[in-house]
């Protein structure tokens, strides 16, 4: 879907409304009822991001103080964020929800037990599971779903399985670190930039990102990640710089990346499992894309002097 479709498919009077440009007024009772509704919501209801956001850390933190319960967490994204994917590309019979599950779990499974020497195995299966499924049980509209579900073994599997690779040779408390690297990032981006952005950094694909916001937040989380790298690795200041820089500039573009597949679709987020924040996709794409990003340097450092 182009983006002036977009446009004029959100900014109309319909209600529910997330593109930013559109606002609409209240009369005099719509602002009687929310000033009623405000007196009445509770601390949760009005304020859903931040306490989700704070649940959020909260579990993260608890889950990633072993490998093995970090583990757990990283399957449990597995299975919801691929029921989300499911949904969203409607898969029903086509693409059965187990064969997509292969995708996003076998990667992981391979790396976090048998290491990146294997790691091509789940990409060999994984096609030839989807023909035979489909040569043999499904007779219609198969075509226009085969692409989703190779970028989604591309892209989520590749994520999922780099941050499985972090966890499991560089240890829990270093995978968490840049995962919060990665929100720092994201806060600091939104708050610069709703303060001082003018300039819009993607204007058709998320219109609330701005240069200014994106590079305050690339500041910071390279900062965080630079530090984080510098204590855990033993590796040259150079190598640091390059990475730090190159892992917030990924996190962002993942999130860019994500949202165009939903701007594709004409979706706003991928669920409402998380209040305040949409779905399990949409809080872990920036990770998606920096983890690999992360994982295929270190696999070259001796490249970067």
């Amino acid at each position: 879907m182009n983006y002036l479709r977009y446009k004029k498919l959100y900014q109309s009077d319909n209600d529910g409304t997330f593109w930013p440009g559109y606002i609409e007024l209240p009369d005099d009772n719509d602002l009687t009822e929310i000033e009623t509704a405000n007196k009445n919501s509770s601390f949760f209801s009005s304020n859903p991001r931040l306490i989700t956001g704070l649940a959020l850390l909260i579990i993260v933190a608890v889950m990633f103080s072993n490998k093995t319960t970090a583990l757990i967490l990283l399957l449990i994204v597995g299975f919801i964020a691929t029921k989300e994917w499911f949904d969203m590309f409607e898969y029903e019979r086509i693409v059965p929800y187990p064969l997509l599950l292969y995708a996003a779990l076998a990667p992981l499974l391979v790396v976090y037990f048998f290491g990146l020497n294997n790691f091509h195995i789940p990409y060999l299966v994984f096609p030839v599971g989807v023909i035979i499924y489909t040569g043999t049980f499904v007779t219609y509209g198969i075509y226009d779903k085969f692409g989703s579900s190779f970028l989604f073994i591309v892209w989520f599997g590749t994520g999922l399985a780099s941050i499985g690779f972090s966890l499991n040779n560089f240890g829990p408390l270093f995978t968490f670190l840049l995962l919060i690297s990665i929100s720092i990032n994201d806060v600091a981006a939104y708050e610069f930039g709703r303060r001082y952005g003018k300039r819009k950094l993607a204007k058709n694909i998320s219109p609330n990102k701005t240069v200014e916001g994106f590079l305050a937040g690339l500041f910071l989380g390279s900062v965080f990640v630079f530090f984080v790298l510098n204590y855990f690795l033993n590796i040259t200041f150079a190598q640091i710089i390059l990475i730090s820089i190159l892992f917030s500039i990924f996190g962002t573009l993942g999130d860019l990346f994500e949202s165009k597949i939903k701007r594709s679709i004409e979706l706003k987020d991928t669920s409402t499992f998380l209040p305040g924040h949409g779905g399990v996709l949409d809080r872990i794409d920036s990770q998606l894309l920096s983890f690999p990003i992360f994982l295929l340097f270190v696999q070259f450092l001796d490249l970067i002097q």
